[in-house]
């Protein structure tokens, strides 16, 4: 039986993701509280979202059927951070706006890359 070979998307979008679990984990290190007086979310939530970043990857990997879902909640992770970038709101639609249409593309793709797999 001849192995198939994995897309050119899959082995760029899996790539990225473990890419950007790196970047999580560089993060989350680096955000550690050093004393009392720092609080640990941004350490915690850089810790989820390299942990969803790398279920992911290997999601992707695999071309699995839930790589899509597992997709959108990777991304939809960034929103959380994006309301406290600018206190006002203002940076919080333009980044919705982006991140919406990436995720949906993604879960398009992740979705028919496994209907193509199976």
């Amino acid at each position: 039986m001849k192995a198939q070979r994995k897309p050119l998307g899959t082995i760029l979008l899996a790539g990225a993701l473990f890419a950007a679990t790196l970047a999580g984990i560089v993060v989350f290190l680096a955000a550690l509280p050093r004393n009392s007086n720092t609080s640990p979310l941004v350490a915690l939530f850089a810790l989820v979202w390299s942990c969803a970043c790398v279920v992911t990857g290997v999601l992707t990997w695999r071309r699995s059927r839930f790589a899509g879902l597992a997709f959108i909640a990777a991304i939809g992770l960034l929103l959380f951070p994006a309301r406290f970038i600018v206190p006002g709101g203002q940076l919080f639609l333009p980044s919705f706006v982006v991140i919406i249409p990436v995720a949906f593309l993604g879960y398009r793709y992740l979705r028919g890359a496994s209907q193509a797999a199976a």
